[in-house]
């Protein structure tokens, strides 16, 4: 199992309805892309210099499944999305 990890910093006063929009979006990708076997989305409660807004934990069976989930036209409509709002993104890869 593939651990698929990231951290989504917003540029400042990015409002919180296209947070929940792309949320949304997020979840429904769910529905559409096979590969995803495990979604949660995350948003930061304590709001520290050193805190990322969002996080989405994500679970592929293998490497190959999510550069498939991440190459798919439904995701690639959300990160257009999202993009023009975000500051910083940071990720992180393992197998379980």
């Amino acid at each position: 199992m593939l651990q698929h990890y990231v951290f989504i910093k917003y540029q400042d006063n990015v409002p919180g309805a296209h947070i929940n929009s792309f949320i949304e979006k997020m979840q429904a990708l769910r529905h559409s892309i096979v590969e995803i076997k495990a979604l949660h989305i995350g948003r930061d409660e304590l709001k520290e210099n050193r805190s990322w807004d969002l996080i989405l934990d994500m679970q592929f069976d293998s490497l190959e499944d999510l550069r498939h989930y991440q190459s798919h036209p439904e995701h690639q409509a959300a990160m257009a999305f999202n993009s023009p709002h975000v500051a910083d993104v940071g990720a992180i890869d393992f197998h379980k």
